[in-house]
């Protein structure tokens, strides 16, 4: 099992605008098969960390490659991605841990 985060770091005063437009994605991902994903939403953070993390569940890596392309793929994301990036300081990064059991 994996953790997959998505990080995001917004330009200041719209944190919140970002965050809603990240339940939007979290809609889309849900639809194309994504496993419980969380929006995380960092209030005390040290300086340079992301103000935002978009989290889910991953069961294996094939699988999670297949969503990823049908979410990408999809004209929805695409206008999604649009709208998202004048809201960012810089472009999201994506981490991806395996859970040690």
């Amino acid at each position: 099992m994996y953790i997959s985060r998505l990080t995001f770091h917004t330009i200041p005063g719209k944190t919140g605008e970002a965050e809603t437009a990240l339940r939007k994605l979290q809609g889309m991902v849900g639809s194309a098969g994504g496993a419980k994903p969380r929006i995380l939403h960092t209030h005390f953070a040290s300086l340079g960390a992301p103000d935002i993390v978009f989290e889910q569940e991953v069961e294996d890596l094939a699988g999670f490659e297949e969503q990823l392309r049908r979410l990408t793929d999809s004209k929805a994301f695409q206008g999604w991605t649009k709208k998202m990036s004048p809201l960012l300081r810089e472009s999201p990064k994506r981490e991806l841990y395996l859970l040690a059991e």
